[in-house]
């Protein structure tokens, strides 16, 4: 029997890429954080008529800012025990423009699907939790772009490149690594309600499935940041 057809052969070339505790400690401290932000939209939604002075909101989207950017430090520090660097989570790259523009083109493309699946017709309604983060004028506005560009950047290698591929390594199936990261994904949501939660690990499934097909994060990088400015319109909008 051949190297190439003994299981056990090709189960020692699946290495992990971040120790299993690493993974484990992980999934618990996104879980953790989700939970923090669960008492506060708690909080937003036991006062939805208190009135927020504009510039308010500011201090808390650094601090959410800071925490996307510190579990993207976890991650490098895990991955980089295993010689891997964030930019093989990302992969991909931009070599000429052509390049460029054919990811935000399906960046673009993955964007229409979630505004579709955003109607309230196709998923169901939300709630209205996320309404307490919305910001409220103009220097609001201006601090939640960087934030939600953050979240396109960290949340992406987050759970489509360092979650994804870790379990990819761990199951061998990349089906399965796809479904498990968005399970996770959707899950650390659970404070938003059982129905956003379902829209949430779709999201993920779509976005983590992108990433498998053009290996690379940037289109579902491209589409994370967006989706997350243009939001802002949508909610106001409704």
């Amino acid at each position: 029997m051949t190297a190439e057809s003994n299981p056990a052969s090709r189960q020692s070339k699946r290495h992990l890429i971040a120790p299993a505790w690493h993974t484990i400690v992980f999934i618990a401290i996104f879980l953790g954080l989700s939970v923090v932000g669960g008492f506060f939209q708690h909080a937003v939604k036991q006062h939805p008529q208190a009135t927020v002075p504009s510039g308010n909101a500011v201090p808390r989207y650094i601090s959410v800012l800071v925490s996307e950017w510190l579990l993207v430090l976890y991650v490098r520090m895990g991955v980089h025990k295993r010689g891997v660097r964030l930019r093989d989570l990302v992969g991909g790259r931009w070599a000429t423009p052509k390049d460029v523009m054919k990811d935000i083109a399906l960046g673009a493309g993955l964007w229409a699907v979630w505004v579709g699946l955003m109607n309230p017709h196709v998923l169901g309604s939300g709630t209205n939790t996320a309404q307490g983060l919305l910001p409220q004028g103009i220097i609001e506005s201006l601090a939640w772009i960087p934030l939600a560009l953050s979240a396109g950047f960290c949340e992406e290698v987050a759970f489509r490149g360092y979650l994804q591929k870790q379990f990819q390594a761990i199951t061998g199936s990349a089906v399965w690594a796809v479904l498990i990261q968005a399970i996770v994904f959707g899950v650390g949501h659970l404070y938003e309600g059982v129905g956003p939660v379902g829209r949430i690990m779709l999201f993920g499934v779509l976005f983590g499935l992108l990433a498998v097909w053009r290996k690379s994060l940037r289109p579902g990088m491209v589409a994370h940041a967006w989706s997350d400015i243009f939001g802002v319109v949508i909610f106001r909008g409704a």
